[in-house]
């Protein structure tokens, strides 16, 4: 057991980072405070219910290759409830479904063949070659190893070795699915990062939701929900406290703080830390964001088809980046017979519909599902949009450069750390080996 230290650790935000990083600072003996300004934990990973179904709101699934993500999962008793179905993925292509099973060790179900021509089958080569060449360093967990192609986005590095068709067909539906946007706002490098977990990931949930993992981290510390972090206090170049007030209206107060992890989106810390470190500050004026609408639509009758996740390409009509039903994450979010349908719309489609009424999306969902999935006449009898303006950060050229030097040099404040998805990579797990890592760096450092 390790012994008890007499520090308190100030954790702002509670999303996966913010959380993941409370955890580890506990088992190490801190005094753990977070400070949440919803009404509730998770951020983007949360889970609701409604007439028997469980909606996921913003995140769908893990990926089963980010040992750090399913390691705390299991620490905090989740291992029996995380499930990989053994559900197909699939690009639609013509009408159809095309499958293909990632991490096959047949090359003939690895890739999506049946969506390809023959031009396209020349392309998918021109793009295999550096990606094989480079592919240790192609790996979402570590965006500081990524060295080729951090300059030039990924739509510059497909235009001189594909056509056209190849990026709307594939490649464009895959990278809003892994990375959350659009080729020609992401680096070369994370795009082949994005092929890598795509065909190298399966992906997995827990029965009880996405929201199951926050839901059961924040148990193991002091949560506060509707307290906003205004401000950190500084004292010495050292941050000694944190003023909040309630979100909702009332007196603030100041949180003594030995150390603090800031776990927010990138655009919010500014306002609460000032100005920081060279490193920290570029990291932060240099992260955009694509913003992500999710609808999840709840029929009551089973649907046929393959399970997904479904890359949606937008050659083929679609405004979705991609959809699933709950049968590729775990059948208990729905009820006996029924299906929850889920679809992801991203970037500039996703900021489209910022105005339009909700009523208004399902309706082009509903339109969409059925097209993907059937739905034999089926309409929803439950439905949700949550809409996310801070969907997923950017990998943008020059972000593996950013997070190596933001690596070594931290926030320019001895005891403040930042944690959050825009540190590592646009995913549940970089969030998560965010926390874990400004938590490792705390201890070590402090």
């Amino acid at each position: 057991m390790t012994e008890r230290r007499a520090g308190r650790a100030v954790i702002i935000g509670a999303g996966l980072s913010g959380l993941a990083a409370g955890y580890r600072l506990s088992q190490d003996g801190w005094d753990v405070l977070v400070l949440e300004r919803d009404s509730e934990v998770g951020g983007r990973c949360r889970t609701v219910k409604a007439g028997g179904f469980q909606f996921d709101t913003g995140a769908q699934y893990f990926r089963d290759s980010y040992d750090a993500t399913l390691k705390t999962a299991i620490e905090v008793g989740l291992g029996e409830r995380f499930r990989i179905p053994a559900g197909v993925t699939g690009v639609f292509y013509r009408g159809r479904v095309v499958p293909f099973s990632p991490r096959s060790v047949n090359p003939f179900k690895l890739l999506p063949w049946g969506a390809l021509g023959l031009k396209d089958a020349v392309d998918v080569l021109s793009v295999a070659i550096p990606f094989l060449r480079g592919y240790r360093s192609c790996n979402m967990r570590f965006p500081n190893l990524w060295t080729d192609g951090d300059r030039l986005t990924a739509e510059e590095f497909l235009a001189s070795r594909t056509s056209s068709d190849f990026v709307l067909s594939l490649a464009g539906p895959l990278c809003c699915h892994a990375l959350g946007t659009e080729p020609g706002s992401v680096s070369t490098a994370a795009f082949m990062a994005a092929l890598r977990t795509t065909f190298a990931d399966r992906v997995g949930c827990f029965t009880g939701g996405m929201g199951l993992l926050p839901g059961s981290l924040a148990e193991r510390m002091r949560v506060m929900c509707g307290m906003e972090a205004r401000h950190v206090v500084l004292e010495g170049g050292r941050v000694v406290a944190v003023s909040a007030r309630p979100t909702l209206g009332g007196r603030a107060r100041s949180y003594r703080a030995d150390l603090v992890v800031c776990a927010v989106p990138a655009p919010s810390v500014a306002a609460i830390t000032g100005g920081l470190a060279g490193a920290a500050e570029r990291m932060i004026c240099e992260t955009e964001y694509s913003p992500e609408t999710v609808v999840n639509l709840g029929f009551p009758e089973e649907v046929g088809g393959e399970t997904g996740p479904i890359l949606l390409p937008a050659n083929e009509g679609f405004r979705a980046s991609w959809a699933l039903t709950h049968r590729s994450k775990a059948i208990e979010y729905a009820p006996p017979g029924a299906t929850v349908i889920t679809l992801v719309y991203q970037g500039r489609v996703a900021k489209s519909l910022a105005g339009k009424e909700d009523g208004a999306i399902i309706e082009v969902a509903h339109e969409e599902a059925r097209k993907v999935f059937g739905l034999a006449g089926q309409s929803p009898v439950e439905w949700r949009v949550d809409r996310h303006e801070f969907g997923r950060p950017v990998a943008s050229p020059g972000h593996a450069d950013r997070v190596r030097e933001l690596l070594t040099a931290g926030s320019g404040i001895d005891n403040l750390f930042l944690a959050g998805d825009w540190t590592r990579t646009p995913t549940i797990e970089g969030a998560v080996s965010s926390g874990l890592f400004a938590a490792g760096s705390a201890v070590l450092r402090l």
